[in-house]
């Protein structure tokens, strides 16, 4: 199937892809799942230049995209499902693909539900989620094909092909995501900046009591936004070493709690006297 797809990797969802591409039958619905940066978006546009049977979606009368980084709206969504009601056009089947579905809100996700209870003739709605977080009901209706975060070396394999220079550092720090590999590769400040975080985390699961009591007051004076961002650096650092080091799951649901926990506006010391004393 690589040489069906360009998009790298992900061969399990490549090949059903392919299969039903030779049969020209396809569900009414599809969930593409899994981390951000692994080419969720790329795959599911490829797909739809091969089910219309062009190069030029962006003029087919038969495509549509929803790619909004915010809050998708009812608004959007019901613009979006009025001209999934039409035939096809041009083309055996319509696509629609809707990015970052997980930004759906609870209106928009009923509005959108009607239109896959009851879809149009023709129509292939492709949802794109980072996170899951759906409508038990939306991800019922639809085939569910989960993306994984790439290892170190299918990394340093995609590296190679775009020709690209990357340390062990950054492979390390890329936590299985093409995208933020690229980005690490090509933003030095930015490498330096998350490799900074990696180590604090690694400062402080070595550290004694004392240490991390220390640490807890520094940490405390950053605002809610940046141990954010910190903790989601540590999240995804210990995730991706789960398969070499299991004993680090403990670690890992000690920042998922912190993560939580932010959201909740809690006070900043408990949260990190909780996390930093887990570690």
């Amino acid at each position: 199937m690589d040489k069906v797809f360009k998009t790298f990797g992900h061969r399990a969802v490549k090949s059903v892809l392919g299969r039903q591409l030779e049969t020209g039958k396809f569900p009414h619905a599809y969930l593409f799942s899994g981390p951000e940066g692994v080419g969720k978006k790329q795959l599911a546009l490829e797909f739809a230049k091969k089910v219309l049977k062009t190069e030029h979606l962006k003029s087919h009368p038969d495509f549509q995209l929803l790619d909004m980084e915010g809050e998708i709206v009812m608004e959007n969504v019901l613009d979006f499902i009025s001209r999934m009601s039409y035939k096809p056009f041009a083309a055996s089947h319509k696509v629609a693909i809707v990015n970052n579905a997980h930004n759906l809100n609870q209106q928009s996700s009923n509005a959108l539900l009607k239109t896959l209870e009851e879809p149009g003739e023709g129509s292939v709605i492709i949802l794109i989620s980072a996170t899951g977080q759906l409508l038990p009901t939306i991800v019922s209706r639809c085939q569910c094909l989960t993306f994984y975060e790439f290892s170190p070396n299918q990394l340093k394999e995609f590296a190679a092909e775009q020709k690209l220079t990357v340390g062990d550092d950054i492979l390390e720090a890329s936590f299985g995501s093409i995208a933020r590999l690229i980005r690490l590769q090509s933003d030095k400040k930015l490498s330096a900046e998350q490799q900074k975080a990696i180590q604090s985390l690694k400062n402080i699961q070595q550290g004694s009591i004392a240490d991390k009591l220390m640490a807890i007051t520094e940490y405390s004076t950053l605002e809610g936004e940046e141990l954010e961002k910190l903790f989601t650096i540590w999240m995804y650092s210990l995730k991706i070493q789960l398969g070499a080091a299991p004993q680090g799951f403990t670690s890992l649901r000690g920042v998922l709690v912190a993560l939580q926990a932010l959201k909740t506006n809690k006070n900043k010391k408990l949260i990190l006297q909780g996390l930093f004393l887990s570690v």
